[in-house]
């Protein structure tokens, strides 16, 4: 999911689970993620145990194993980990932010590309906090379309619709509130994604307010995702999509810590 897709009410699972249903449509659509914003939360080194929690086709998992580090990916779709497999270097596991399918203590980072705004916070952070070393990282990534440019803008209302006007996900809120983490930091990181009239009217789809429409209301959006493309594009250049992807990156706070280490199963005396 996206930023641009509002933070939805916790009643709205049509939403939430919509991207599954069209999860060729999500990893053909959606751009992928900046080494840089990547490199900036996991660090410059390699070998890390890194968690893609929400990881849908993998996108973000993708660019973790090309780093060097060993990834798992944890989604609650099927559909979108039967892609996500396809990738090189990525192990999968079908599991939920609330209830994650590891270990305490297990991995060094774990990493939520355009996923977080959909947990159930209040479970989500510990569990989180949980499965995290010590001196492990929660990298948060959202990319967001650059509206200055006017195309652009035209795209973003063209799948928005009403929610156009809707304040942006925030999750510094959020982070703050908990007691599980800490040294909270934030980074912007640029990039652009090629598109042909095809790989335009797929990003469309890709977005759950559009994934979960009426086909004669679905099909009215992609005719204005056409026109934009016909009325911008110069052929055979493709349309570079401008992104800037916003990164939150946070520790294990002292409580988080001390928690784990109370939860942590004891080893039997032999």
């Amino acid at each position: 999911m996206s930023t641009d897709d509002p933070a939805p009410d916790p009643t709205d699972a049509a939403r939430a689970t919509s991207c599954g249903a069209v999860a060729a449509a999500y990893d053909a659509g959606r751009p992928t993620f900046p080494v840089d914003a990547l490199t900036w939360i996991l660090g410059p080194g390699r070998g890390l145990q890194v968690l893609d929690l929400g990881a849908g086709t993998g996108k973000l998992a993708a660019v973790a194993a090309s780093l060097g580090h060993d990834v798992v990916a944890v989604d609650p779709s099927e559909e979108m980990l039967a892609i996500c497999r396809k990738r090189p270097g990525i192990d999968t596991m079908v599991g939920a932010a609330e209830s994650i399918p590891l270990a305490h203590g297990s991995v060094d980072a774990v990493i939520v590309g355009q996923a977080f705004h959909w947990f159930d916070h209040t479970r989500a952070l510990p569990e989180i906090a949980r499965i995290l070393r010590p001196n492990g990282v929660l990298g948060l990534l959202w990319n967001n379309y650059d509206t200055v440019v006017p195309w652009v803008r035209r795209v973003h209302r063209a799948i928005m619709g009403e929610d156009i006007g809707g304040d942006k996900f925030d999750p510094m809120p959020i982070l703050l509130q908990s007691d599980m983490f800490a040294a909270i930091e934030t980074a912007k990181f640029k990039h652009w994604q090629d598109l042909d009239r095809g790989g335009l009217r797929k990003l469309a789809l890709s977005h759950s307010r559009v994934a979960v429409l009426t086909e004669s209301r679905r099909e009215a959006v992609l005719e204005q995702v056409d026109n934009v493309y016909e009325t911008s594009a110069r052929p055979p250049e493709p349309l570079r999509m401008p992104y800037i992807t916003g990164c939150y990156r946070a520790r294990p706070s002292d409580l988080a810590n001390y928690r784990r280490t109370l939860d942590a199963p004891v080893a039997p005396h032999l």
